[in-house]
């Protein structure tokens, strides 16, 4: 995969809120096999994963992207009903993000780099884009290939013009060469870089190019990329993604297991500080014992319920950047409002009243994206007009000439000189001619 002459390329599966798992992958790599990132020819992703190679590409740093995925989920998790709560808005978190975070020149950085899998809405086939003309297009791009209809909205956004979807629906694993590419995903499967599965089922299934393993823990993960999981679960995935990263290189020979001493030592000093503030003895030997603060102990313990009892030695290889980055992303950082409304009669209290408070946070949520929404309302009502004619268009074609040879297989074959019956049309008996096209294709 790593073919000095062709070169390699990388790409990322999308995986909605698990991205997580990305970040600790490219976390492992960054620190190993440098190399593997700095010289690859071409990376890859759909919805989440081209959010995270963008990220990448642009120069952001990995602790904010962990911070950005976390309030994410913190926010979606804050409301009473989740992520169906009507002021609760995944695609615009994304743009607000996009547009704070990523530099005026990120176009540059990844036109003819990256390539974003997007799903075409008028005849649903899989789209690689990689050219890029401004910051707009990048962030429009990205939104196109994070738009998972019905559940973020209903209006599909555009891209130059034309609507797309989500990536994953066409493409989930996107690539040019199999043989070159090194893929990353954090379900159960057979990318190169995934997690290992404890059971012993063998079947798999492909899911839009992407080949999952049939087991409950990738049911599990299927649902918590749609519904955020506790924070501490997704610092734990992205534990998990660091450590199958290092079984990755060890496996391809890329580069050996190093001891943690080695580690320590090229840490900077500021880190080395921080993490002592984080440990609870101060020597490196109390730190290679894993004493360490209570978050953590459990992102440690969600980890450990993961992965294989004989892998559990690579622990030690883990990152004790990364790991303070975790610690400081999965704390609460609410308020005494917030505390307070975490009390269990205070949450109860406001489930029993959300029968009132609905219809008024629903209301208020609706005249925003209205006035939102305002600017595009044109646009989008065309679009939804063609495309109600293209359905009805399309459907139409389909009955009437179903209708029509009916009759004409029940009985024998007409004379030739008896002329048809018109019934209100006239259908020409020339075979060449469609009429049903010339009357219901839409200019």
């Amino acid at each position: 995969m790593c073919d000095p002459e062709r070169g390699w390329s990388l790409s990322f599966s999308g995986c909605g809120f698990l991205a997580s798992y990305h970040i600790g992958v490219t976390c492992c790599l960054s620190d190993r096999a440098p190399r593997l990132l700095r010289d690859a020819r071409m990376f890859f992703g759909a919805s989440s994963g081209a959010l995270h190679c963008v990220a990448f590409l642009a120069g952001m740093s990995p602790h904010l992207s962990l911070q950005i995925i976390m309030d994410l989920c913190r926010s979606a998790r804050s409301r009473n009903i989740g992520i169906f709560h009507p002021s609760f808005s995944a695609g615009r978190s994304i743009r607000e993000n996009l547009h704070r975070h990523l530099p005026a020149n990120v176009h540059q950085l990844i036109s003819g780099k990256m390539f974003i899998s997007l799903t075409r809405v008028s005849d649903g086939e899989n789209v690689l884009v990689s050219d890029f003309q401004s910051k707009d297009e990048v962030v429009d791009a990205l939104l196109c290939s994070s738009f998972i209809p019905f559940y973020v909205g209903l209006i599909p956004p555009s891209f130059r013009g034309v609507r797309y979807v989500d990536g994953g629906v066409s493409n989930n694993m996107p690539f040019f060469d199999a043989k070159t590419t090194i893929t990353v995903s954090p379900f159960y499967g057979e990318c190169d870089i995934c997690p290992k599965a404890l059971s012993t089922n063998f079947l798999y299934m492909d899911f839009t190019k992407l080949s999952v393993r049939l087991c409950s823990e990738n049911v599990y993960l299927m649902l918590r990329a749609l519904f955020p999981p506790d924070l501490k679960v997704l610092g734990a995935l992205c534990l998990q993604g660091y450590l199958d990263a290092v079984r990755f290189l060890e496996e391809k020979g890329i580069c050996n297991r190093p001891h943690l001493y080695r580690i320590l030592s090229s840490q900077e000093p500021e880190v080395l500080a921080s993490l002592r503030e984080h440990m609870s003895l101060e020597s490196a030997p109390g730190i290679a014992t894993g004493e360490m603060s209570p978050e953590g102990d459990e992102l440690l313990d969600h980890l450990r319920l993961s992965i294989q009892h004989w892998d559990e030695s690579i622990l030690e290889t883990l990152s004790p950047k990364l790991t303070i980055a975790l610690s400081e992303a999965v704390k609460h950082r609410d308020g005494y409002m917030s505390k307070i409304c975490n009390f269990l009669p205070i949450k109860v209290m406001s489930y029993v009243m959300l029968p009132c408070t609905l219809p008024v946070e629903y209301t208020i949520a609706v005249i925003q994206r209205i006035v939102t929404w305002l600017p595009d309302i044109p646009d989008d009502i065309q679009w939804l007009q063609q495309m109600t004619s293209q359905i009805c268009s399309r459907v139409m074609t389909r009955l009437l000439p179903t209708s029509r040879s009916q009759p004409l297989a029940s009985s024998q074959q007409p004379p030739p000189q008896q002329k048809p019956e018109h019934n209100g049309h006239y259908w020409p008996p020339h075979p060449a001619v469609d009429p049903d096209a010339a009357l219901w294709t839409v200019q």
